[in-house]
């Protein structure tokens, strides 16, 4: 799936954010947040439930958890109709977070269909079509010296789709080894953007360790001639040197309207500004989303540091020619 979520349910879990900021509004009564990400090729995900606090309530995850709810997801067919349905069971260690009790892969270009039903009667369905599938066919500068003119490339062949077009994100994950190597090591082994905005006491290295871009519709990459785009990788991209997984991710409509309505409520706007968030989930609140991705693995090499005057003056004798 697609690693880091920026934090995507931060605005939903509390009420004020599903009313922007018109403080003369009242406040509303506790919904289901749904949250699924369906990855084109890979096993059916996770379904995690929750509720909404009030603005004011401290959000502790296992106390705002939907218990004991009954969740289904099927797979339609053109007509709407159901073709294939896996039940859901709820895990002991983890509370609202409900696993497939039975092994199903996601296709490209279906329909799935979230259904929920609480214990109180409170219904929850949501739909997503999946993306068709995207496929690296090139790349370029797989290894590579950070800041260099050798940007990492990736030509992509896209996905079908019809009506507007195919809308992307890409995330960049480090495979350095997290759990068993000491934090100051993972820390000089930050990109020099990265390090400079590193604050131990507000951040996290683990936090650092997937990076996100923002939504980009393939309007923005001029076509080649056989239809495949190339898309350069900014270094802005890279969090750490050493080894990176680079991940091309076609993102489906609900997606899509979740990212870019989250990202206003983010901007910075006036009070009485902020939209909603734009989701498309009947009796509640939050993302059944899907999406397609292709990945390759790249090395960032660190540039190699200017000979300085004291070593230089270790080689008197030493020609200053090329």
């Amino acid at each position: 799936m697609i690693a880091r979520r920026l934090a995507l349910f931060s605005i939903l879990l509390t009420g004020i954010g599903l009313l922007g900021c018109d403080t003369t509004a009242t406040a509303p009564s506790s919904q289901i947040v749904v949250e699924a990400y369906l990855q084109a090729g890979a096993a059916l995900p996770s379904v995690r439930l929750s509720r909404t606090v009030g603005a004011n309530e401290t959000y502790n995850p296992s106390a705002v958890a939907v218990r004991e709810a009954d969740v289904d997801v099927q797979r339609l067919a053109e007509d709407s109709t159901v073709e294939a349905t896996v039940a859901y069971s709820e895990r002991d260690s983890v509370p609202g977070l409900y696993t497939p009790t039975e092994a199903s892969i996601v296709e490209s270009q279906q329909t799935y269909r979230l259904q929920v039903e609480t214990d109180d009667g409170t219904t929850l369905s949501a739909t997503t079509t999946v993306p068709g599938p995207i496929d690296i066919v090139e790349t370029e500068n797989d290894t590579t010296v950070y800041q260099s003119p050798n940007q990492p490339a990736f030509t992509v062949e896209l996905p079908p789709r019809e009506g507007p077009q195919n809308v992307f994100t890409f995330t960049t994950t480090s495979l350095l080894d997290f759990e068993n190597t000491p934090d100051s090591t993972l820390r000089r082994s930050l990109t020099p953007f990265y390090a400079d905005g590193f604050e131990p006491e507000d951040d996290s290295l683990e936090s650092l360790r997937v990076a996100s871009s923002g939504l980009l519709n393939e309007g923005n990459f001029e076509r080649n001639a056989d239809e495949t785009i190339t898309v350069t990788l900014p270094w802005l991209a890279i969090a750490f040197f050493g080894p990176n997984e680079i991940a091309i991710n076609v993102v489906d409509d609900n997606y899509y309207d979740f990212l870019r309505s989250q990202q206003v409520q983010q901007g910075g706007f006036a009070p009485g500004e902020i939209p909603n968030v734009i989701e498309h989930v009947r009796g509640g609140t939050g993302i059944f989303g899907s999406y397609a991705r292709a990945a390759r693995s790249s090395i960032i090499q660190r540039p190699s540091r200017p000979e300085s005057r004291a070593t230089r003056a270790v080689h008197p004798h030493e020609s200053s020619s090329p």
